[in-house]
């Protein structure tokens, strides 16, 4: 059947493509029951009932098209769909429904295209391109909405600002979470109506939003659902959103907010972390020096994406450029920071290979980093930014692969443990038998140890043993690595006989 679709959308605002009011609060509505129903819960019969309402609002928004076959043909689509929900919720059952429900309501509305690729791509829309949907219509409706003389002010006010308070919101989190001061003056304000917000619900909500938004306004194929096309096709011009988000005075109040931000985390990592001193009444020095590691490098990462993204912003100004170069310095101390809070966790908790992967990966951090400021120093563009550093992260790497990384993590694990050293956490040797033949040294050493459990740990190494040789034993399996290994079990072959290490 050939359906033509009339060239108008539901819920637009007078004279633009953007969505009104009723399309806004029927999303809304519709979000909110299904988070009530959804989050936290298992799906039942709760499904094919929100399903309902769901296709009535798109129908009351997107009025169907004339035709008595279209009709019962998508009406019979819904029920045959409805009826296989109440009957069990399976991953087979929500496989056929979403597809089905997308396209009845297309089919419905008369955006059901007549070749068989468009109504892929029309499904595919409808079913994957939410998120983006919902960006590109909110920013219509509030392009339209500040488009009027008397709010172009207001408008610009707020676009402004937008960025800074947002990302340093965000900024803010994350201190608050690696930093456990900054977590405990956090507390102290009042803000308790905070722990009463359940953030997963929140997350849960808004990620709703994106995924019904194309239900709510409905596009075939053909009415602007595939993204523009590419800058080189058309005339090269800043976007005006854009241009209004990242304006030079937007990135002087972000990157003056920023600094101070990361200044405030940076002197109370320099007085708590680097000199010693002792933290307020409520922390421990210990949790001050194992928290945050993480976060703080999440933070360094989302602040060099927005360094990369303002340098290539036009009219950038002498004051902006050093504001960024003091943050990108101060982003490096904030690496250097989760370093040596990861020390501190390793010091407490032994080493392990996703430690020494965390190491690695910060240290890639600070190079990109430092890369940034020699980029920004030779006037280089991000081009050359990308090739620096798969540079320096392929010759980190390399320098990594020369290292034996599991007689490095048994070896510190065993001297650092507290049956070598006399305090420090108890050695996990099971761990060591499991990072293979590379730790039988290490496994040799702690046998000789106070309280270690030698028998169990002479099997594990005797097992290790005997696969590493039988599985060596053909010439072509032949390296340095393992030949110093095999030397050493020729020497040692018990495990017990220590002399000479």
């Amino acid at each position: 059947m050939t359906d033509t679709t009339p060239d108008t959308t539901a819920g637009a605002t007078p004279g633009g493509g953007a969505p009104g009011l009723p399309a806004g609060i029927l999303l809304a509505g519709l979000a909110t029951l299904a988070t009530a129903l959804f989050y936290d819960a298992p799906l039942g019969i709760a499904l094919p009932a929100f399903l309902v309402p769901l296709c009535a609002g798109s129908l009351l928004l997107n009025p169907p098209a004339e035709g008595i076959k279209r009709r019962v043909t998508a009406g019979a689509a819904l029920a045959a769909v409805l009826a296989l929900l109440i009957n069990a919720v399976t991953p087979l059952s929500l496989l056929l429904t979403f597809p089905t429900v997308a396209a009845s309501l297309l089919h419905l509305t008369g955006r059901w295209p007549p070749r068989l690729e468009d109504r892929a791509r029309s499904l595919g829309a409808m079913l994957g391109l939410g998120p983006w949907r919902l960006a590109r219509d909110g920013m219509a409706a509030w392009l339209w909405w500040s488009g009027r003389t008397s709010r172009q002010a207001v408008a610009a006010t707020i676009a402004r600002w937008v960025l800074p308070l947002g990302l340093g919101l965000i900024f803010c989190l994350l201190f608050a979470t690696a930093n456990p001061v900054l977590g405990l003056w956090a507390g102290r304000l009042p803000l308790a109506f905070l722990g009463d917000i359940d953030a997963g619900r929140v997350v849960f909500w808004m990620g709703t939003l994106a995924l019904l938004w194309p239900f709510v306004r409905i596009i075939g194929a053909g009415q602007h659902d595939a993204p523009p096309e590419p800058m080189a096709a058309k005339e090269k011009s800043d976007d005006p959103v854009l241009a209004l988000l990242l304006s030079p005075q937007t990135l002087v109040r972000a990157l003056a907010l920023f600094n101070g931000l990361f200044a405030l985390q940076s002197a109370l990592d320099l007085y708590y972390l680097w000199t010693g001193h002792q933290p307020p009444e409520g922390v421990t020095h210990a949790a001050y020096a194992h928290q945050g590691a993480y976060p703080l490098v999440l933070t360094a990462l989302l602040a060099a994406l927005f360094v990369l993204v303002a340098l290539e912003r036009p009219g950038v100004t002498g004051t902006v450029r050093r504001l960024i170069v003091a943050w990108i310095a101060q982003n490096i101390l904030l690496v250097l920071s989760a370093m040596l809070r990861l020390a501190a966790y390793v010091e407490a908790y032994s080493l392990t290979g996703l430690r020494v992967a965390a190491f690695l990966w910060m240290a890639l951090v600070a190079m990109g980093l430092a890369l940034i400021l020699a980029r920004m120093a030779l006037s280089r563009s991000n081009r050359w930014l990308v090739g620096a550093n798969l540079v320096a992260a392929a010759t980190l790497l390399y320098g990594a692969a020369w290292v034996n990384i599991p007689a490095l993590i048994a070896g510190y694990n065993v001297t650092h443990s507290r049956q070598a050293a006399g305090n420090g956490p108890d050695l996990d040797w099971a761990y060591l038998a499991r990072l293979g033949p590379q730790a039988i040294p290490a496994l040799d050493r702690y046998t000789v140890l106070p309280d270690s459990p030698g028998q169990a740990v002479l099997d594990a190494r005797r097992k290790l043993a005997e696969r590493f040789l039988a599985r060596h034993a053909d010439w072509r399996s032949w390296t340095v690595r393992d030949q110093n290994l095999r030397d050493y079990l020729a020497a040692h072959p018990d495990g017990i006989d220590h002399e000479g290490q």
